[in-house]
């Protein structure tokens, strides 16, 4: 009888302490994560994580990594002030994640698609290596970013940005910065910033015209912080239209 209940305790324990792991992981997401990666998980600023394989955390200790030390290029916080416990416990909720069901999408991928053409998105997203370039590239969206925030960043693109970092996968921090440039001799240009260093900026405008300036040439140089150069689309698209729009986004990079 001793040994029945020596195995029952050995097998009770590993799975109460996982389960400890578990809700101590959840506490410490809602409290540290869930303003970029949404409650659920979902994703919102930062990426879904209720995938099965998480690009950049294949492993445990891929996964501890990114916890840990951050991705301080996509404007993930490092986070230094967790214990191995603490740690270990992020880990395991997070993988619980992927096995969660992402929320249902209301409205059609294919009439999306129809949407996005004839609305002309394609002419500043690329998707499936088709379209401009002045915009994020769309193609793998629906797998990092959740139906609620694509539905923002459509009717509401500046409200979408998030703090500090661009809100589309393969995007480094300050990318699709609009600025707008006035020369010395009169010329203006309004469009995003590709590079600049501390003697030259160079931008693109709305017509994918790549533009180099000398610092010392200009008379204004403007950094619209917390703008987007895509127009608000709520009174062009919205009802069905939107729903569908939404709903293909959302489909686009998900692993079926």
């Amino acid at each position: 009888m001793r040994h029945v209940l020596v195995l029952i305790s050995l097998a009770v324990f590993p799975l109460a302490a996982q389960n400890g792991d578990l809700e101590k992981g959840r506490q410490l997401f809602l409290g540290m994560c869930s303003r970029c990666h949404g409650a659920e998980g979902g994703g919102g600023e930062g990426p879904n994580l209720n995938r099965p394989v998480l690009s950049r955390a294949p492993d445990d200790q891929a996964l501890t990594a990114v916890i840990r030390d951050g991705i301080p290029d996509r404007g993930m916080p490092r986070i230094r002030r967790f214990t191995d416990t603490e740690l270990h416990a992020m880990v395991v909720y997070v993988r619980s994640l992927s096995r969660t069901a992402g929320a249902v999408v209301a409205g059609s991928p294919e009439k999306g698609k129809a949407v996005y053409q004839r609305s002309g998105c394609s002419s500043c997203h690329i998707i499936d290596g088709e379209g401009g370039n002045l915009g994020p590239e769309l193609s793998g969206v629906g797998a990092h970013r959740a139906a609620d925030y694509l539905r923002q960043a459509i009717v509401e693109p500046a409200a979408a940005l998030p703090r500090g970092v661009m809100p589309f996968p393969g995007r480094g921090l300050n990318e699709f910065l609009p600025v707008r440039v006035v020369t010395r001799g009169g010329q203006e240009v309004t469009g995003i910033r590709v590079n600049e260093d501390s003697f030259t900026i160079q931008v693109k405008d709305a017509n994918n015209q790549l533009h180099s300036f000398r610092k010392t040439d200009l008379q204004t140089l403007e950094k619209e912080t917390g703008k987007s150069l895509m127009p608000d689309l709520r009174t062009t698209i919205s009802g069905t239209d939107l729903d569908d729009l939404v709903a293909y986004l959302s489909s686009l990079g998900v692993v079926k």
